[in-house]
């Protein structure tokens, strides 16, 4: 027979004060118990928290609200990595704890409830896991986006052909030729290397989507890494969003092929 919803309260108030032993235990000793009543816990426990935010739990913690180590683990329960992690960040410490897929879960129906904001803001905020986070978004509203988890930054791939920590073929074989060509002539253009692969219609359409993933952040810093070619893309990207709005577009860049672009020129 599950339990109530009283029964569950008074489960987790139990937990909280060490009743059913501490972390590494809990699950084996609540579903001895009864089966699946840590899973239970664990969605009542969600349920609990919801009316506050992470940045509220964790100055909660701040405040000593839930006491420390296994006490903390055991009254924060499926929320404590979550929490931990941001603490960890407010006093400058490098460590991450892993967060599982109810986690993330956990975390992608926050930021469609709005408490991460959107676009850079929701990336800051979330951080390392920002992409995890946002594939589950994307799963949870029906959008078929999604991010490469193995996939680097454009900027670190251009960062380390630069120095040589990588090589074009490992480039190459990590993403589209389309998006390696624009890597390549940034590269050489660091190096003062006049020497530019053709750009055209491909190449246009794979920044604008790497731009709508958020890869380029804000106009400031898309501007800065797109460069020439800011114009251009960003007339896509509004092409593609229905935005009815067009940059000028000043002379095209010599590497630039034009063909089949008139619709982003103004």
């Amino acid at each position: 027979m599950e339990d109530d919803e009283e029964d569950l309260d008074q489960i987790i108030e139990d937990i909280g004060n060490g009743k059913y032993g501490g972390p590494n235990t809990l699950e084996a000793t609540l579903n001895a118990k009864s089966k699946g009543l840590y899973e239970r816990v664990e969605e009542r426990m969600i349920e609990n928290f919801s009316d506050k935010t992470i940045e509220e739990l964790v100055n909660d913690v701040i405040g000593k609200m839930y006491g420390n180590g296994d006490e903390r683990m055991l009254k924060l329960g499926i929320m404590y990595n979550i929490v931990q992690n941001k603490v960890n960040e407010e006093f400058g410490y490098t460590k991450t704890r892993p967060l599982n897929d109810k986690q993330i879960e956990i975390l992608a129906n926050r930021a469609i409830e709005g408490e991460f904001g959107n676009g850079t803001e929701r990336k800051e905020k979330l951080g390392k896991f920002f992409k995890r986070v946002q594939n589950k978004v994307f799963e949870l509203e029906g959008n078929p986006r999604r991010y490469d988890l193995n996939r680097l930054d454009i900027e670190e791939y251009i960062n380390k052909l630069y120095t040589n920590e990588i090589t074009d073929e490992d480039v190459k074989t990590a993403v589209k030729d389309p998006l390696y060509r624009f890597i390549r002539n940034k590269v050489n253009e660091m190096n003062g290397n006049n020497n530019r692969f053709e750009l055209n219609k491909e190449v246009i359409d794979v920044l604008a989507e790497e731009t709508i993933m958020l890869e380029f952040s804000d106009n400031e810093e898309r501007r800065e890494k797109l460069g020439e070619l800011y114009p251009f893309v960003q007339n896509r990207v509004n092409e593609i969003l229905g935005i009815d709005k067009r940059l000028e577009t000043p002379q095209k860049p010599w590497y630039l092929n034009l063909e089949n672009l008139e619709s982003w020129l103004k």
